[in-house]
């Protein structure tokens, strides 16, 4: 797996940050991680990005096109906001 944190302030004037953590992950075998996030499961996905916000407790992901180029939109895209997230199940583990 790989893991890159990433944090952007949101508002100067409130003094805000907001964390997000990166995961690249294997659905095959970080199932019981997955299965936290979202009921649906990623069975068919061989390799997932999974952004993630723990203080929240929210997700979003990039399941397809994961090439370097659509990981860079992704990661982008969630700094800018334009990524809509999924409330987790419960808090996900690695094993």
């Amino acid at each position: 797996m790989s893991q890159k944190s990433l944090s952007r302030r949101r508002d100067v004037a409130f003094g805000s940050r907001d964390s997000v953590s990166y995961a690249l992950l294997d659905a095959a075998k970080q199932q019981s991680f997955l299965a936290a996030l979202d009921k649906s499961g990623f069975k068919s996905v061989d390799q997932l990005l999974v952004a993630y916000k723990s203080r929240k407790g929210k997700f979003a992901t990039l399941q397809s096109g994961l090439t370097t180029e659509e990981a860079e939109k992704f990661i982008s895209s969630v700094l800018n906001g334009d990524v809509q997230f999924t409330k987790i199940r419960q808090k996900p583990t690695l094993k």
